[in-house]
């Protein structure tokens, strides 16, 4: 457990897809070291059981139900955190989704789903968050993934959707408030329950590495309770990237140095036979 943190128990942070997987991972992280944690999410029933279950625990949660794809239910979740609390300290952008297609016949109705759920949604809690972010000189962070530095097979749209929430991250940085923290996290897969089964139908007829998590990428599954708790040290220290594992920092800088080179280095590992 992370101890707590003087400067985190009156502080107030919200996290989009807060109550399951890596989600609520990141709000009983933040909550163990002290904030008051905001979850955010579309199901009124799991939210309040995954709320309940922290506050059980002594933890200081409430749940409010918000819809990342639209911008009334943003603006009244960031109202109703502003009327409750007064203030808002860490804005998480979680939400996200993957898929698996072949780049050649995907359609674009998948992409447009997936630019919807992993970028687009994190502009428009950004875009309403923000103002409150400058007041409390607080933190921006932006649930990447590994595929937001480098393509994979059999992942087209979800690849895309990351870069894309890689340069938006970028363009934070770079012309945002300068008193307010912009974090991206790249992890690795996450470790699910249902790993290996949930990309069955789509990956028909692709490699048999597309069904497995991170479509076959060599990485091991990451633990998202672990994760959760580098990612409230890193916005403690004021970070602005977390890249888990850290090695694949050298996939990155070979494939800037030379594509070829990165493009073999990510064949070499995929198998492409197919099912």
């Amino acid at each position: 457990m992370l101890a707590k943190q003087d400067h985190l128990n009156s502080r107030v942070v919200a996290v989009t897809g807060g109550s399951d997987g890596l989600g609520k991972a990141i709000t009983t992280a933040f909550a163990q070291a002290g904030a008051t944690v905001v979850m955010l999410a579309r199901n009124e029933q799991r939210l309040r059981v995954a709320a309940g279950e922290l506050n059980q625990l002594g933890h200081r949660v409430i749940s409010i139900v918000a819809d990342v794809t639209d911008d009334n239910s943003i603006q009244n979740a960031v109202s109703q955190i502003d009327s409750e609390f007064g203030r808002l300290d860490v804005w998480v952008n979680n939400v996200g989704k993957s898929t698996r297609a072949s780049v050649t016949d995907c359609p674009l109705e998948r992409y447009d789903e997936l630019m919807q759920l992993n970028f687009y949604s994190a502009v428009r809690c950004t875009t309403l968050a923000l103002p409150f972010l400058v007041q409390s000189s607080g933190s921006l962070i932006n649930i990447g993934s590994l595929a937001s530095r480098t393509a994979w097979p059999w992942m087209a749209p979800y690849a895309v959707s990351k870069h894309a929430l890689a340069a938006y991250t970028h363009q934070l940085r770079l012309e945002g408030p300068e008193n307010v923290n912009f974090l991206h996290v790249l992890p690795g897969p996450i470790k699910r329950a249902d790993a290996g089964d949930r990309y069955n139908d789509q990956a028909a007829g692709m490699s048999s590495s597309a069904r497995k998590p991170g479509a076959g990428a060599k990485v091991k599954g990451i633990d998202p309770q672990v994760l959760a708790k580098k990612i409230v040290r890193s916005e403690q220290r004021r970070q602005t990237e977390l890249v888990v594992p850290p090695s694949s920092r050298i996939l990155f800088a070979i494939a800037q140095l030379s594509p070829v080179a990165g493009d073999w280095l990510l064949k070499r590992f995929t198998p492409s036979e197919p099912n």
